[in-house]
């Protein structure tokens, strides 16, 4: 096999919190991510070096580039002396806290196992993907899960009843480091007692009013004042039908889960009339979608 396509899904944060700031500047978190159908995607192709390009003229395809820096690792793991040129069909808006780069660099590294046919499994890739970027890992894995730490460690979650998503972004991004930073200013997090478990036995109640209403990203506090349109954004889904609307990740995209097709649709028709970019999906599953 020379050459090969793979998807890269987008990941929500269904729940967020920070549980400290560690010594070395990361942060621990408790997250409940989920993948969704909005998808990159990625062809490969076996070359002498390595070379990155993408259909959206924005993104830095440099060595910078998280898909560049993870067949470098992937490389350096495996001792293979190859290369590959990597082209993106970005469909992900950038910097939107959709983990569009790190689901990226996910893919190329499951693309390049196939490729040059190494076997690795999946935690031996989430090993070379953590030195990546935090949301790599879950990036590999996919679906729905509680993850810790700085990203490395994996609880399993129940899944998400059926239900229809509409992601929904801001035009100008937000940088992680700052929103991390005002956070920092904001918070003693050793004071706040929430638990991702909590959230998870919602999910496993099985209704999606419930686990809406439970929902919550430590980020809006500090981005959401700076970001007035993603306020506007949350209103609009409710308004359209949402059963509970948060922003996911950093920001400043929005998501809203609507319980029919109907309602959803809507919203993005809504959205789109007002500029702003809206897409309908699901949630994702390997080997389901």
């Amino acid at each position: 096999m020379t050459e090969l396509q793979i998807t890269a899904p987008a990941k929500i944060n269904l729940w967020l919190e920070i549980k400290s700031r560690r010594p070395d500047g990361y942060h621990d978190i408790e997250s409940v991510m989920q993948t969704v159908s909005l998808c990159d995607t990625l062809t490969l192709r076996k070359a002498d070096g390595i070379g990155v390009t993408c259909t959206n003229d924005t993104l830095d395809c440099g060595e910078t580039n998280l898909c560049h820096k993870a067949a470098r690792a992937f490389f350096a793991a495996s001792g293979i002396d190859g290369g590959v040129d990597i082209h993106i069909d970005k469909r992900i808006p950038i910097a939107g806290g959709l983990a569009g780069g790190s689901t990226d660099a996910a893919a190329t590294l499951r693309g390049l196992n196939l490729l040059y046919e190494t076997g690795y499994s999946v935690e031996k890739l989430c090993a070379i993907g953590v030195r990546i970027g935090a949301d790599v890992p879950f990036c590999v894995k996919r679906g729905i899960a509680v993850t810790r730490g700085i990203g490395d460690r994996f609880s399993e979650a129940p899944r998400l009843p059926d239900c229809h998503i509409v992601v929904a972004c801001v035009g100008e991004g937000v940088s992680t480091p700052w929103a991390y930073g005002r956070l920092d200013e904001m918070y003693d997090f050793a004071a706040r007692t929430v638990d991702a478990d909590d959230f998870t036995r919602v999910i496993a109640g099985g209704g999606l009013h419930d686990i809406t209403a439970a929902m919550t990203n430590i980020f809006e506090s500090a981005v959401l004042p700076v970001r007035p349109q993603a306020v506007s954004i949350k209103e609009n889904l409710l308004k359209s039908g949402a059963l509970g609307a948060l922003m996911s990740g950093s920001g400043p995209s929005v998501f809203g889960i609507f319980d029919n097709p109907e309602s959803a649709d809507l919203a993005v028709r809504q959205l789109t009339s007002l500029g702003i970019a809206a897409q309908c999906c699901i949630p994702y599953y390997p080997g389901e979608n």
